[in-house]
């Protein structure tokens, strides 16, 4: 490996790539400048699938990145070969060398062995993106960013404690326009120093930044938003507050992502979706075509469709949350008469209960603090059509009140009015709560939940249906190859097992997170277990637990035919001979080589009969 600064030359086939070094004088005005900054320290920022990576540069250190031991940066990444490229920090200068790497080392686009990369330009180890980062001390804060998997944990912790104590907190999403600055490493340090301390910051795909900011209000959070998009110029925000928007993190990351796909250069910032979203025919394919209703629990839900569509009686869906409530009373709604007609569907979890009638019934101007001009309600919007109350269980006593006097009269009365309005509405309502044990507790009206189950239909959890996890995967890398432009085929074998072996306790939503997120990062033309979350990679069988699942099959196999688990063990034990011999039989050397403990591989070594002794003779 080479140490020294000079660069060779080659022709323009990409072998080589031909750089010019700054002259004595500009790197002596470099060095001044960096000097001035307080001792300013070089960063090395690696953007891969896990996160933002940040390398610490030491004058006249080298660090080798690469796939596995025994590189110093060892990424989670197929792109890299086990010793990718070794990067170093010379008077100054940040200088890169390939490791002849499968994928090879590029800079600015071109291939490279080695040459000198400066803080504008764009670095690439295989498929894994880096850029130099200056920074002075004085200003130093920790660059690195978390994988989505260690942020949706801490997303969900804060909206348990945002239920608990009444808070609210808000998602950030954040994507540059420009696609030679798509690399988060260009650009997510400036956001950074617009946020507090305790914001958190992660990586959801290669091109996306994702923010959560507890303790923001729907207007602060959008004054935060764009200022940042006004300062960067070429950054895109969607941005989800809670409760308002959402009513658990799988929600809030799905109406923030959406409300990211809806930016343009021109509508740099986007809310996500109306505390009211308007649902008329033929704008949610998901409830009108592509249904995936395989399970025998489903198709009784189904079955019994047609016969409620055109009646007039409420109907009660139960069902845990993300279990496809709402898409269950949508297929009601386009099913029946009132097709052509509005359908209103509102999360009453997420309303303040000072605002909960005046969202339902409307309000006259003047009624109330911040009442500015006379507003319809829900109902009003839906006259005619079909009301979607999810989350009934939350709805507070007054609102309980007025909405069994809908049911009974078909009247109600705007905030501050005393005119009724007579209405014509459908009334739907969904909830994952124990409605009659909350009714004879008096936190829910009994005689309003005799009106509202005339009809019960009982959602079945994901797991409950493990025959429609794969279709509605596949359905869902239709959406998201539509939604972001990609061309994702399916998945291999092993990420379709691991699917069906995950328990999907956030059912349904849980499931198309965890599929769109898969497609923006998949590097091959179909969904690996990389791609998955780390929850459900985490579910692998052990070949041993595999092994004891076939222990019924006690065939052997055909002539000509693989025993695959031999054939493996034979392997592994050949490796780890080999890596014994390599090392003069030290242990705790060779387990460094092969990334293992050294417990492990004593116990390996145990378990294929390799001794010392018996093997020295050869």
């Amino acid at each position: 490996m080479s140490t020294g600064c000079q660069m060779g030359e080659k022709n323009t086939d990409g072998s080589l790539l031909q750089t010019t070094s700054l002259s004595p004088n500009e790197l002596a005005q470099i060095r001044a400048l960096t000097n001035k900054t307080s001792g300013a320290k070089v960063s090395l920022l690696i953007t891969y699938r896990d996160g933002v990576r940040t390398v610490p540069l030491v004058e006249g250190q080298t660090i080798v990145v690469g796939r596995s031991q025994p590189a110093d940066v060892i990424l989670r990444d197929n792109s890299l070969s086990r010793q990718h490229a070794c990067v170093e920090l010379i008077e100054g200068e940040v200088w890169v060398e390939d490791l002849q790497s499968t994928n090879g080392t590029w800079l600015n686009g071109e291939k490279l062995e080695r040459g000198r990369v400066a803080a504008a330009d764009d670095l690439a180890f295989g498929a894994v993106t880096a850029s130099i980062h200056l920074q002075a001390s004085s200003r130093e804060r920790r660059l690195g960013l978390d994988g989505h998997d260690r942020f949706a944990d801490e997303l969900q912790a804060e909206v348990g404690r945002a239920r608990v104590f009444g808070r609210t907190a808000t998602l950030m999403m954040f994507r540059c326009t420009d696609k030679n600055q798509h690399n988060p490493g260009r650009w997510f340090p400036g956001i950074r120093e617009q946020l507090r301390p305790f914001d958190k910051m992660a990586l959801y795909s290669s091109d996306t930044v994702e923010i959560l900011v507890p303790e923001s209000p729907e207007s602060q959070a959008l004054d935060l938003a764009k200022r940042i998009v006004e300062e960067a110029k070429n950054l895109v925000c969607g941005l989800g507050v809670l409760p308002t928007h959402a009513a658990s993190a799988d929600e809030l990351i799905e109406v923030t992502r959406t409300a990211l796909q809806k930016t343009s250069a021109r509508n740099p910032v986007e809310l996500a979706g109306a505390l009211v979203r308007p649902e008329p025919l033929g704008e949610s394919p998901e409830a009108t075509r592509d249904l995936v209703v395989l399970s025998s629990a489903m198709q009784k839900v189904f079955e019994m469709i047609p016969r409620l569509a055109n009646s007039a009686i409420p109907v009660l869906i139960i069902g845990d949350t993300g279990s496809g409530k709402e898409v269950v009373a949508r297929a009601i709604h386009v099913s029946g008469k009132r097709r052509d007609k509005p359908m209103r569907c509102i999360n009453c979890g997420g309303i303040p209960p000072n605002l909960v009638e005046s969202t339902l019934f409307g309000h006259e101007k003047g009624s109330f603090t911040g009442a500015n001009q006379k507003a319809e309600g829900v109902f009003e919007f839906a006259n005619g059509g079909t009301v979607l109350l999810d989350e009934i269980g939350e709805l507070p006593a007054a609102a309980q009140a007025a909405l069994l006097r809908v049911l009974e009269t078909k009247r109600f009365t705007r905030v501050g009015a005393n005119k009724e309005i007579e209405v014509d509405v459908r009334i739907l309502t969904a909830t994952n709560k124990d409605l009659e044990a909350m009714a004879n507790q008096g936190a829910f009206r009994k005689d309003l939940l005799y009106r509202l189950n005339a009809m019960t239909l009982q959602i079945p959890p994901l797991n409950e249906r493990p025959e429609e996890i794969v279709p509605l995967a596949s359905h869902f890398i239709k959406l998201a190859n539509q939604a972001n432009a990609c061309n994702i085929g399916g998945f291999d074998e092993q990420a379709r097992e691991l699917l069906l072996r995950y328990s999907w306790p956030g059912n349904v939503r849980e499931l198309r997170n965890a599929i769109e997120r898969a497609v923006v990062i998949a590097q091959g033309e179909k969904i690996t277990i990389e791609d998955l979350p780390e929850k459900v990679r985490e579910i692998e069988l052990p070949v041993g637990q595999s092994e004891s699942e076939d222990s019924g099959n006690n065939s052997l196999p055909g002539e000509g035919e693989i025993n695959l688990k031999l054939e493996m063990e034979r392997h592994e034990a050949t490796l780890i001979l080999e890596a014994l011999r390599a090392h003069g039989w030290d242990r705790k050397e060779t387990a460094r080589a092969l990334g293992l403990p050294v417990r492990t591989l004593a116990h390996k070594m145990k378990t294929h009969g390799i001794k010392k002794v018996a093997y020295q003779k050869n």
